[in-house]
């Protein structure tokens, strides 16, 4: 027993110093696999937390996504809180309020959660002038504020800031206001103003402030100044009289003892607001969904830990360090920014699918390769030692005791190597699945194609009739197509949702694109033979001895080498989907860009602005060379002829020849031009009826209806009955032109639209509910920041929203997730291309004695030297063909395939999906480099066998 023990021992060592580089290689493979396993999810995890973090950071230049609203009640008569709890002064309770306040936000939106700025609005009041009012100015209105990060945002240039101290009995309380503010209410500092309240005026006396500083704002890059832009400009109303002054609206800055004083004089209820940082950390994404949940009840928690019963009034009675406060109200704007991240991660986690399954693929299929060149090299040793009695299980044996160890240790080891390249604290887990494969894949092949190889001596192997087996392969082949078009199928019907695992992973649409290459494969392999036999016997035909060989020797090797052409094919198509995707990706977001703003400029406002605060002028020798206003109104229709109701619908008006001056090709412009010619009528009850364009919706319901009486929503202004008729349907291009994007993209999806002219302005009433663009085209060289001027002023509101399209497209391409589809598709695209270069190797060197023998048989014949090189080379020009051209087909029929399941609109926005551009010059490049490292293979494999003069030698005993 021992000594066969110490025989099989030896023969094991044997064997494994005779196979150590393929060992090597496999071991190579194993590792590689392996290692992705541990680091490849949580490399892909960072991009995603990445990305969620420059959402956040993105969002937070424009505000803070949390706020907390309530509202200090105090005893007007005593200046104590209403409570029975001992008077706390509010200039001791609100420097520490917000971060006391977050002590009650739980263990989830706690450590995600800091306190950025509080804010305390006194009393709004009516300005008593004592000083001239800057010309064109008439009444204003002003409101203190005390703002808890306020000095380190400003810079006063004359004067100090508001003292924080009490403000003794009967003193003004400090006031600090901007340089434009002073300058327009004719102030300088020391001087004292009065201040008439609007609450309860009949019983308090006006206030006196003291102008203690004029400061100017300091930007030290954060929000401040975009969240607080009232404390600098003069906002400038529209005069609800034509002619009169414009009203003014002034914000200024107190100190924190202001409200102290001012509640003696009466006033006991003071607006709060407690804005709130998010940082989610390094795992951001897997703790999005949380605090999204938290956000949902923290309402709710607030009440719990600062309220206790209700009063008479059946309100809760809340009480924050002493003082009496009201309900809170949550202001969330953090979850609509979380929801719209996860539904686009999801679609990332899709298309990366692909990529990551393709390279998985192609690297099991390179194990396979490495497992049967291992075997092919050991094929005779293991047939001589089972015709001398070796039996099945003792050969398995001997086979898997040099290759279990090599793969697990190499399993092992990647893992081990894999930890130290993934990053720490991201929202990914290592995939184990991953290396238990890989390993189980080396381990398994190997007792497998073994038994394959020996289970029977090999006469009676070949004495079996090939009908059977060609049965077999018949119904295996069917069924891999039958399994592509099953999942095709399934995957179109299920569309982009569903189908994703709690990893991530959506295994379903990333087995589909695997499915449609293995078929791929099928058919070059069951065609391209065809080919090669026609081709050779054409070339039989024309005499060429060394072409008919070649192809006929490629085309009966066509089987042998499915393998190899299945990693070709799979590199290159997913290299080519990965170039198609990104292309179309940057094609997608010049139009999202176009859509967001509708020209390079845009200044959009919330509610309709009056035609008189409109700049004219803009368009002329500086950076503007085109303008254009649009308003929309939100309207609910009703048929006059069958009372069927339409709501709600996006009324826009704008001038059509504005639009045509600006765009010349604009469909909107073309189908709204013989618009322009329809008067407004009236109808016998005084209503006016407003000639439009409408979906498709509205304009085919006409014939039953007639009219429609359009209702305005939330109406600001007094206006006689209106209908509408349509007179035209708007087609999908101008539904589409961006000039409606602005606009269309504040609507919810589904909106039906009407899109009217601006004489329509005439009789539309204001809403509050609506909104009014100005779209601003630049000239040719414009600087950015002469364009974001000119939009600034375009409209005379309070608030705008001010974008340059070239900066929406830049956030657009440096998005994060967008970035990350890149590189996702680059790294897996240069691993795939390592493993194919060493699956096409090992294929070579496994069929290399065949095609040595071939060219030796042709040697020994007479052939020449430059003959049997131009041989080696042509048996595998066909491979190189046949992988170029299936891996492009490949790349270009999958996103035709995959079809609705297929969505890229959250990485460019717009209206629509984009359209799928082909990158043909990347495609034509990847497509010959694949085939130029087939072509270059071949050749490092003819100079070697030159080198060693194998071509001309024949075996004893061959013929």
């Amino acid at each position: 027993m021992s000594s066969d023990i110490r025989i099989f021992g030896a023969l094991v060592r044997r064997e494994s110093r005779s196979d150590l580089p393929l060992l090597g290689c496999l071991a190579v493979l194993v590792l590689v696999l392996a290692a992705l396993g541990s680091a490849g999810p949580l490399l892909l995890a960072r991009q995603q937390d990445t990305a969620l973090s420059q959402r956040i950071t993105a969002a937070q230049r424009n505000g803070p996504l949390l706020d907390v609203a309530g509202q200090f009640t105090l005893d007007v008569a005593a200046g104590y809180p209403a409570s029975a709890a001992p008077a706390v002064p509010l200039r001791t309770v609100l420097p520490d309020s917000g971060r006391d306040l977050a002590g009650s936000f739980g263990p989830v939106l706690g450590p995600t959660t800091h306190p950025e700025r509080t804010t305390l609005a006194l009393p709004w009041g009516d300005y008593l002038s004592t000083t001239a009012l800057a010309d064109g100015y008439g009444d204003v209105s002003l409101q203190p504020l005390w703002v808890s990060d306020a000095d380190a945002h400003v810079r006063y240039v004359q004067g100090q800031a508001p003292s924080a101290a009490a403000v003794a009995k009967g003193a003004a309380p400090d006031i600090a206001l901007s340089q434009a503010q002073a300058r327009a209410l004719g102030l300088s500092v020391g001087e004292r103003f009065q201040v008439a309240s609007r609450t309860d005026a009949d019983q308090n006396a006006p206030l006196s402030y003291r102008l203690s500083g004029i400061y100017r704002p300091v930007d030290t890059g954060d929000d401040f100044w975009t969240a607080q832009a009232e404390l600098d400009q003069v906002q400038v109303e529209t005069p609800t009289v034509p002619g009169q002054p414009s009203p003014l609206v002034v914000q200024g800055l107190v100190g924190a003892g202001a409200a102290d004083s001012v509640s003696t004089d009466g006033f006991g209820y003071f607006p709060v607001d407690w804005y709130y940082r998010m940082d989610l950390g390094r795992a951001a994404n897997a703790r999005s969904a949380p605090v999204v949940t938290a956000l949902a009840t923290l309402g709710n928690s607030l009440q719990q830990g600062w309220c206790g019963a209700l009063d008479g009034n059946g309100n809760p009675e809340c009480s924050l360090d002493g003082q009496t406060v009201t309900t809170f109200a949550v202001n969330d704007t953090a979850t609509p920014l979380l929801t719209a991240f996860a539904q686009e991660n999801r679609q990332f986690e899709a298309l990366a699918s692909f990529a990551v399954a393709s390279l998985l693929a192609v690297g099991l299929a390179t194990v396979v390769v490495a497992v049967r060149l291992l075997l092919r090299r050991r094929s005779g040793d293991l047939v001589l030692r089972r015709s001398r009695g070796a039996s099945t299980t003792e050969l398995l044996l001997s086979r898997m005791a040099t290759t279990v160890p090599v793969a697990l240790l190499a399993g092992a080891g990647g893992w081990i190597l894999g930890r130290p390249l993934a990053p720490s604290g991201t929202s990914g887990h290592p995939l184990p699945a991953l290396a238990i494969g890989s390993v189980a894949a080396a381990v398994l092949l190997v007792p497998l194609l073994t038994w394959y190889t020996v289970r029977e001596p090999g006469t009676a192997r070949r004495s079996r009739q090939r009908r059977p087996v060609a049965a077999r392969r018949y119904v295996l082949e069917g069924t891999g197509v039958l399994l592509c078009v099953a999942g095709v199928t399934a995957l179109r019907v299920r569309g982009s949702s569903g189908g994703s695992t709690g990893g991530g992973i959506d295994v379903q649409l990333s087995t589909v694109p695997v499915l449609v290459a293995l078929t791929t494969v099928l058919v070059l392999v069951r065609l391209y033979p065809v080919v090669l036999r026609l081709l050779a016997a054409w070339a039989r035909r024309g005499g060429g001895t060394v072409a008919f060989v070649g192809l006929r020797r490629a085309g009966r090797d066509a089987p042998a080498t499915s393998l190899a052409l299945f990693v070709l094919v799979l590199t290159l198509g997913t290299a080519v989907f990965g170039g198609l995707i990104s292309r179309s990706i940057q094609d997608g977001t010049a139009v999202g860009a176009r859509w967001t703003t509708g020209a390079d400029a845009v200044s959009v406002a919330a509610g309709n602005i009056a035609p008189g605060a409109v700049a004219p002028g803009l368009a002329g020798p500086g950076a503007v060379r085109a303008e254009l206003v649009e308003n929309l109104r939100v309207v609910n229709l009703t048929g006059d002829g069958d009372g069927q109701i339409f709501n709600p619908v996006a009324l826009v008006t704008l001038d059509p020849k504005a639009l045509a001056a600006a765009e010349p090709g604009s469909p909107l412009a073309a189908q709204l031009s013989a618009l322009a010619a329809g008067p407004i009528t009236q109808l016998g009850d005084g209503s006016d009826v407003l000639p439009v364009l409408a979906v498709a919706a509205i304009a085919d319901h006409r014939e039953q209806t007639g009219t429609y009486s359009a209702n305005a929503i939330a109406a600001v202004s007094g206006h006689h009955p209106t209908r509408v008729r349509p007179e035209g349907t708007l087609d999908r291009a101008a539904q589409l032109d961006p000039v409606l994007g602005p606009l269309l993209d504040q609507q919810p999806p589904g909106t039906l639209l009407l899109v009217g002219t601006t004489a329509d302005d005439a009789v539309l009433p204001l809403q509050s509910s609506g909104s009014t663009a100005a779209l601003l085209w630049a000239r040719p060289g414009a600087a950015p920041a002469a364009l974001r001027a000119a939009a600034a002023t375009a409209l005379q509101a309070p608030q705008t929203d001010v974008q340059l399209q070239s900066d929406v497209l830049t956030a657009l391409r440096t998005d994060g997730l967008t970035r990350a589809v890149g590189r996702i598709y680059t790294v897996c695209t240069a691993l795939a291309v390592l493993f194919a270069l060493l699956a096409v190797a090992l294929e070579l060197v496994l069929t290399a004695r065949e095609r040595g023998r071939t060219t030796s048989y042709l040697r020994t014949l007479g052939l020449a030297s430059r003959g049997a090189a131009g041989l080696q080379i042509l048996q595998l020009v066909p491979l190189a063909a046949a992988a170029a051209a299936g891996g492009v087909l490949l790349g270009l029929v999958v996103p035709r395939v995959l079809g609705p399941a297929l969505q890229i609109q959250q990485f460019t926005g717009g209206p629509t999906g984009p359209a799928l551009h082909t990158d043909y010059s990347l495609t034509l490049v990847l497509g010959a480099g694949l085939a130029l490292l087939v072509l270059g293979a071949a050749a490092v494999e003819t100079a070697v066998a030159r080198l060693r003069r194998l071509e001309s030698v024949l075996r004893l005993g061959e013929q």
